[in-house]
C-alpha cells in the first residue's frame, strides 16, 4: 500500500460517489459514499514525520474520498477547514476518482463561518444544494454532462451534482476490476439548471 500523507484544507464542494455496473443489459448504480474537493496541500509521510526525503507538499485543489459512515459521523460541510490521514488512490483503482482515500485520522479544525474559515458562498441553487444521500444518489436521474463543465473552473466543478461516474462493462461479474472501465461525467441536478450542458 502506498505511504500516508497528511492533508489540510477547506472543504470547497461535497459530491456523492456513483459507480455504474453494466452486466448482460442491466446497469446497477451503487454509492459508497463522498467525494470531497479541499482547497489546500498534502504531505508525505516522510516530510510530515521529519525525515529527509526529496518528495514535497502537493499545493491546491484535490479530493479525498470518505465512506458513507465517516460523514454521517462528522457532518462535513463545504467552507469546514480539515485536516486528516490518508492513502494516495492507486492507479489500478478505477472505481475511486480521488487523489486519496482510506482515511484514518479525520479532524475538523473549524466550522464554517468560524474565524479562518473562506466566507460562506451566497445561495445558489443547485451549485449550493446539500449533496445527495448515497441512496439519493443511486436513483437520481442521471445525464451526460459536457466534460468542460467539470473543468477547473468550469461552472458544474463545485456542484454538489456535477460527478464523474466510473462506469464499469463486465462480461463476468466475478471479476469486477477486470471489466472494461471508462470515466462518464454526469449530473444528478434538476432538469432546468442554467448551467447544463450536454454532450453534442
Amino acid at each position: 500500500m502506498e505511504k500516508t500523507v497528511r492533508f489540510w484544507g477547506a472543504v470547497t464542494a461535497v459530491k456523492p460517489r456513483l459507480t455504474l455496473t453494466k452486466f448482460e443489459g442491466v446497469t446497477t448504480a451503487k454509492s459508497a459514499g463522498y467525494l470531497l474537493v479541499v482547497e489546500g496541500s498534502f504531505t508525505p509521510e516522510n516530510e510530515w514525520m521529519g525525515k529527509a526525503d526529496s518528495n514535497r507538499s502537493t499545493v491546491g485543489r484535490f479530493t479525498v474520498a470518505l465512506g458513507p459512515a465517516t460523514m454521517s459521523r462528522r457532518e462535513i460541510g463545504v467552507g469546514d477547514l480539515i485536516r486528516g490521514d490518508a492513502h494516495p488512490v492507486p492507479e489500478g483503482n478505477p472505481d475511486t476518482p480521488a487523489d486519496l482515500y482510506r482515511v484514518g485520522v479525520l479532524r475538523i479544525l473549524a466550522r464554517a463561518g468560524d474565524p479562518g474559515t473562506p466566507p460562506i458562498s451566497l445561495p445558489d441553487s443547485p451549485r449550493t444544494d446539500s449533496p445527495l444521500s448515497p441512496e439519493q444518489s443511486e436513483v437520481a436521474p442521471r445525464r451526460a454532462l459536457r466534460p468542460e463543465n467539470l473543468a477547473e473552473d468550469g461552472p458544474c466543478q463545485l456542484c454538489p451534482h456535477g460527478i464523474i461516474v466510473p462506469v464499469v462493462r463486465l462480461s463476468d461479474p466475478r471479476d469486477y476490476r477486470g471489466g472494461v472501465w471508462r470515466k462518464v461525467p454526469a449530473c444528478l441536478g434538476p432538469e432546468d439548471c442554467p448551467h447544463f450542458i450536454g454532450l453534442v
